[in-house]
């Protein structure tokens, strides 16, 4: 790809409510859309690293209220350059924002889940982080390559997927999409069917949706899994497997984030992408997500490895 034919438009200053600076925004032609606030562009080629683009003007300023719960998700870590300096930012948000949880999108064990690898990838890193806080995670690909995926799921004294967790005003389903079957499907529909809190999240690593070069949307999981989200308006769903930040809305009001910067080599993004919702936002860079539960709302923010703020969203429900 020749960079020097990509157009850009460097964002110049600070939106003192979003905290967003040096944002790099990525558009050809730009329509707002009446009444949404949203920008639609049409992109071509391949996003690279460092590149960052995201729907409408600035993000809507964090919800009033005081918070019930926080946590932070990340993925696609396990051994990479940037795992440290990642989970040193996670620590720098955790200072200063609620986190009671750290929430995996799987491949946290590289290159084939060895359990040799448990200390120096799952453990080190986040140490301080989980002294206080639980390490809830899905398996990616990577962490069952070597058929280690239940022996890396026993060290963090969690069960095996599916399983639900609960923080106060939200509940996490953790899936298996290295094997998206109807048994895991009835699953979610049962989970998201019962009585609980109006906010779900749910998680897994192979993205429903993917502008991603390296994969795309993984069809099996459109097919069996996205209709039932879709049906019962799951606020959120967060994936990996990409490594970058990617954010999509669909028509029903579900959210789709792809949050694979935790520290593995970054992958490419397509501008020319189809057969996916909304896209709203993306960033080829080292990050993790924040999100804060208030009564009423969800704030999430894609934080980058040096502390920029990538994305932010308030949802509702």
């Amino acid at each position: 790809m020749d960079r020097g034919n990509q157009m850009r438009l460097r964002v110049a200053g600070r939106d003192r409510r979003a905290g967003l600076l040096g944002v790099t925004i990525l558009l050809a032609v730009g329509v707002v859309l009446g009444g949404c606030g949203i920008v639609q562009s049409q992109r071509h080629g391949v996003a690279g690293e460092g590149e960052t683009w995201t729907a409408g003007t600035a993000p809507s300023a964090w919800a009033d209220g005081g918070v019930l719960s926080g946590f932070v998700a990340f993925g696609d870590f396990g051994g990479g350059k940037a795992q440290h300096a990642v989970a040193a930012a996670i620590q720098r948000w955790a200072a200063r924002h609620r986190v009671d949880a750290l929430v995996t999108t799987g491949d946290n064990v590289y290159d084939d889940g060895d359990p040799r690898q448990f200390s120096a990838q799952l453990d080190e890193p986040y140490r301080q982080l989980r002294r206080t806080r639980p390490l809830w995670v899905t398996l990616g690909n990577h962490d069952i390559e070597g058929g280690h995926g239940s022996e890396q799921l026993g060290h963090l004294g969690l069960p095996s997927l599916p399983y639900a967790k609960r923080l106060p005003g939200v509940e996490l389903l953790f899936l298996d999409a290295n094997r998206p079957d109807q048994s895991q499907g009835s699953w979610l529909d049962r989970q998201l069917a019962a009585p609980g809190p109006a906010f779900r999240v749910v998680v897994f690593h192979q993205p429903a949706y993917s502008c991603g070069s390296e994969h795309g949307s993984t069809r099996a999981v459109i097919r069996r899994w996205v209709p039932i989200l879709e049906r019962h308006r799951a606020v959120l769903v967060l994936n990996g497997h990409e490594h970058d930040y990617q954010r999509f809305a669909s028509a029903s009001g579900v959210t789709y984030v792809v949050t694979g910067g935790g520290g593995k080599s970054l992958y490419p993004i397509l501008r020319s992408c189809s057969r996916v919702p909304a896209r709203q936002a993306w960033a080829v860079r080292y990050h993790f997500v924040g999100v804060e539960i208030r009564r009423g709302s969800l704030a999430l923010t894609a934080v980058a490895e040096d502390g920029t703020t990538l994305d932010h969203v308030t949802l509702t429900r």
